[in-house]
């Protein structure tokens, strides 16, 4: 009876344990709490600047991943890279045909943290060369457990293998001018070769500020010159249009003894260093207004501390986020940024206090330049980043155009044109 107990709570066990394991899902996601301050970036000349840029190479280019893990117990990590379609669904291909040699590498540039009040790992990855263009996702996961992931982070490839003529434009129309934008482009696949259907063969993709969660995807051209071999883009409707948006906010923690950008307190503590951030209110209504340079959403990782690497130099600190207002809103708010994966999850959610009237949230972030707003979840789930920000016709931000291409009887779609605005 005892070893059938055993026996029993072994498999109990077993099966919780499966369970629970993490899905791996062909998106930007941390799958272990403690897993912190993700970069992947193309490695260009000045390691600061290109923390800002998106994970989009052209074929050849190099990128680079970074990542804390906060313990003090260096782990063997390793990492393998996935091709998908232009939707993001694994595609046919097998590792062998985009990658050189077995498609696992071991993450072994792994540095503990120094002079630093909270404990981390930081962990470092060149990412291997891909053969083919296109759409990649990259998994780290403990070296032999494939099951217990710590990330996956998407990135792109690409060919210039057709010709991409852009601009972005306010919108006719009185409220559109004022509060939209739109990105009116042309294709000229006069290149490509086997391109018998182009509206079926080419698929087009706009998203705003390097964000996964406002993407346009499959737009139709608004006119085919079969002749001149180009797809026209005219995004005149509404329904193709993006919120203009405001200017990020902005804070600068690069320095723990002096308050530096929006920064209005600091209180240094034996274990955990907390930083408030001055109290911001809603901007809603505001008349648009270009106070401090901003990244677009991104953020940097910096000290002015003189150290050499703030990948293990930079500390981390609990940020306090305070947004004013005299009600409780109808719906949840949350700071929101490259930093949360542009995510509204609880970690990112703000409690409100109605003594003091002011929401408020804590967020554990690392020394560095951060770009932030605020976002409403309503309360049909529907995500508003103007209701507390606004939105301008004005508001300078970038647009990435990706246009993909599957001839006949390829198993993937390949990434043949990117453009940055």
């Amino acid at each position: 009876m005892k070893y059938i107990l055993l026996l029993a709570g072994f498999l109990i066990a077993t099966f919780t344990a499966a369970f629970a394991s993490p899905v791996l899902k062909m998106e930007d996601l941390n799958y272990q709490p403690d897993v912190r301050t993700v970069q992947l970036y193309p490695l260009t000349g000045d390691p600061l600047q290109s923390q800002l840029l998106p994970p989009v190479v052209p074929k050849g280019g190099q990128l680079i991943l970074t990542f804390d893990k906060l313990t003090n117990e260096i782990e063997r990590l390793a990492v393998k890279i996935i091709n998908c379609n232009a939707d993001w669904t694994i595609s046919q291909l097998s590792p062998i045909e985009y990658l050189q040699g077995y498609n696992e590498f071991f993450i072994t540039d792994r540095q503990l943290s120094f002079n630093t009040k909270v404990n981390f790992v930081h962990y470092r990855f060149e990412v291997p060369q891909v053969q083919v263009s296109g759409n990649y996702v990259l998994v780290v996961y403990e070296e032999g457990n494939e099951r217990n992931l710590f990330l996956s982070r998407r990135f792109m490839v690409y060919e210039s293998l057709v010709n991409i003529s852009a601009s972005v434009k306010n919108p006719v129309g009185v409220e559109e001018a004022f509060r939209n934008q739109q990105v009116d482009f042309s294709i000229g696949y006069s290149s490509l070769r086997q391109v018998g259907n182009p509206q079926q063969q080419i698929q087009v993709m706009v998203r705003q500020n390097f964000r996964w969660d406002n993407m346009m995807r499959q737009l139709q051209p608004t006119f085919v010159r079969d002749y001149e071999r180009i797809l026209q883009y005219d995004n005149f409707m509404a329904d193709r249009q993006f919120k203009g948006g405001n200017e990020f906010r902005v804070f600068n923690t690069t320095s723990m003894n002096t308050r530096l950008l929006n920064v209005g307190q600091i209180n240094l503590r034996p274990h955990l260093n907390e930083v408030f951030i001055i109290p911001d209110q809603s901007r809603n209504g505001w008349a648009y207004n270009r106070i401090f340079p901003d990244q677009n959403g991104r953020f940097m990782i910096a000290t002015v501390q003189g150290s050499r690497d703030p990948g293990t130099e930079a500390d981390y600190a609990e940020v306090v986020f305070t947004l004013k207002s005299h009600e409780l809103l109808e719906g949840k708010v949350f700071v929101s940024g490259g930093f949360s994966n542009w995510r509204l999850d609880e970690a990112f959610e703000m409690k409100y206090y109605p003594t003091q009237e002011v929401y408020q949230g804590v967020v554990l972030l690392k020394q560095g330049i951060y770009d932030y707003q605020y976002s409403l979840l309503h309360k049909d789930g529907k995500r508003d980043d103007v209701f507390l920000e606004g939105s301008h016709g004005q508001t300078q931000n970038n647009y990435e155009i990706f246009v993909y291409f599957r001839p006949f009887g390829a198993r993937t779609d390949f990434l043949v044109g990117y453009k940055l605005l």
